[in-house]
């Protein structure tokens, strides 16, 4: 018999800035070290979070990063 993990979320995030908050929560699929949510941009002035997966998100990556476009993380959120 095989063993896997429980499907249950393992990581969470939570930013808040004024008025406002983001929480996450997540299971660790895809860059399980770097990949903690909420996430920002290069100069943290927009904040994310993504439930769900981006299945092109390498091909979108290469693009952004031609455009001048830094990440932080190798995950598919950004």
């Amino acid at each position: 018999m095989s063993h896997h993990r429980a499907s249950r979320p393992d990581d969470e995030g939570v930013y808040v800035r004024g008025p406002a908050g983001l929480g996450m929560r997540r299971l660790s699929i895809i860059d399980l070290s770097t990949g903690h949510q909420p996430i920002h941009n290069e100069d943290r002035s927009v904040w994310v979070v993504l439930n769900g997966e981006i299945y092109n998100y390498q091909e979108l990556r290469r693009t952004l990063e031609d455009l001048g476009h830094q990440f932080c993380t190798n995950t598919d959120t950004r």
